[in-house]
């Protein structure tokens, strides 16, 4: 255990990390990161470079970032994209030196990872505890269409057989959502998983202040005044869905007065795809935010639309919650522990482009439904703020380390 009272050292291994990489996974393992440090815990991450072929070293706040050599991944290296995706390039050496260095308490790893698989067997090896989250499945990394392939079912079934055995390594097992735990215990888990929500900063995302701050946000970001506007928030890709709301964006429009922003980045040709829809004027893209615009641009929309049917949670569900949003997303996985119908908002039909319309413009006629919608979205996020997120995970590294420790000496 660390030497500093009552602080733990902890190393997070992950092969998505933000930045660069966009998307609920590589936002919330830094986030995490940075909860923990503020809570007086040593805290380094190792995750993927930009820089090719070597190791480097760089500060995040209070959190020591060790990046490994990585390569582009090869399925965006056509298609390329603000949301940098890197894969591990052998990283069993800097792990075993990182190891070796820093003592970590506890091992944190992001499955499915290929570093964090590497982790897991290099703590077992020192006795160290590792814990994982299982933050994805083999539907994020596939288009939707492909689901009801011969190959996608086969290939479906290795890369479950592949998680289920990394998870089975670990001491604890955590997913961010009680769904999430669930579809782990049917794909053949047999160790409890807890649920731990990634959780949303409630202090930077919360909803608009008055009706000017609103109007000046607006303008900020090029959404016109006096007509709702729709925002969807996350990366650009095929799992997301984005498919099923560029069909109904024409039927909103024919029906009601709205505007859409897109912000993110990915792979899909946002601009392309809404110009060959004759849509393009009632459409904002801002790309990529910062930090610190992020929450401003769910303050200045009406409402949130999130239409992937592959969500172990949905960060930018929390985040728009947060920020006083009613939501709209389809009746998928771990979304209605998010979207409680007719509650915060509407659940629609998974591929349903028709019925993803109506639920929009429904919102958009009624501004008093927004808004007791909203009200209902900020009530229901409360409990998962990333205080108490990050509280959970350092009570849980605190009772895996008592129990690796007393295994240990009764081994003696």
């Amino acid at each position: 255990m660390s030497e500093l009272a009552g602080s733990l050292k902890i190393l997070l291994v992950t092969d998505l990390y933000y930045p660069p990489t966009l998307g609920g996974s590589a936002i919330a393992m830094r986030r995490l990161a940075h909860g923990l440090a503020a809570r007086g815990n040593q805290v380094w991450v190792l995750a993927p470079g930009l820089k090719g072929l070597r190791h480097y070293i760089e500060r995040d706040g209070e959190t020591v970032v060790i990046r490994c050599r990585s390569l582009p991944d090869l399925r965006l290296t056509m298609r390329p994209s603000k949301s940098t995706v890197r894969v591990p390039l052998l990283p069993d050496g800097i792990l075993e030196r990182v190891l070796e260095r820093y003592q970590p308490d506890i091992v944190h790893l992001q499955l499915p990872g290929y570093a964090g698989a590497i982790a897991s067997r290099l703590a077992r090896k020192r006795h160290i505890p590792a814990i994982a989250t299982c933050h994805s499945i083999p539907e994020n990394y596939w288009s939707p269409k492909d689901k009801g392939s011969t190959v996608f079912r086969a290939v479906q079934e290795g890369i479950w057989d592949v998680i289920v055995a990394l998870l089975e390594s670990c001491d604890v097992i955590c997913a961010p959502s009680i769904t999430a735990c669930d579809l782990l215990h049917a794909q053949g888990l047999s160790k409890q998983a807890i649920p731990i929500s990634n959780g949303v900063d409630l202090q930077v995302y919360h909803p608009v202040s008055s009706e000017e701050e609103k109007k000046a946000l607006k303008q900020r970001f090029n959404f016109p005044s006096g007509v709702p506007t729709i925002l969807y928030a996350g990366r650009f890709a095929a799992d997301k869905r984005i498919d099923l709301l560029l069909d109904a964006i024409p039927q909103v429009l024919a029906r009601t007065a709205a505007h859409f922003g897109f912000t993110g980045s990915g792979n899909i040709a946002i601009k392309e795809e809404l110009m060959a829809r004759g849509v393009r004027d009632h459409i904002t893209i801002t790309g990529l935010l910062d930090d610190q615009s992020m929450p401003l641009v769910y303050r200045a929309a009406d409402l949130f639309v999130l239409p992937s049917e592959a969500e172990l949670q949905g960060l930018v569900l929390l985040e728009a919650a947060a920020s006083g949003l009613p939501l709209v997303g389809a009746n998928a996985l771990a979304i209605p522990e998010i979207i409680r119908h007719g509650e915060n908002g509407y659940l629609h039909a998974p591929g349903d482009h028709e019925d993803l319309a109506d639920r929009l413009i429904r919102l958009c006629e009624e501004p008093a439904l927004r808004a007791t919608m909203g009200r209902a979205s900020l009530q229901l996020v409360q409990q998962h703020s990333i205080p108490y997120s990050v509280q959970q995970y350092e009570e849980i590294y605190r009772e895996a380390i008592t129990q690796a420790a007393g295994t240990q000496l009764s081994e003696c």
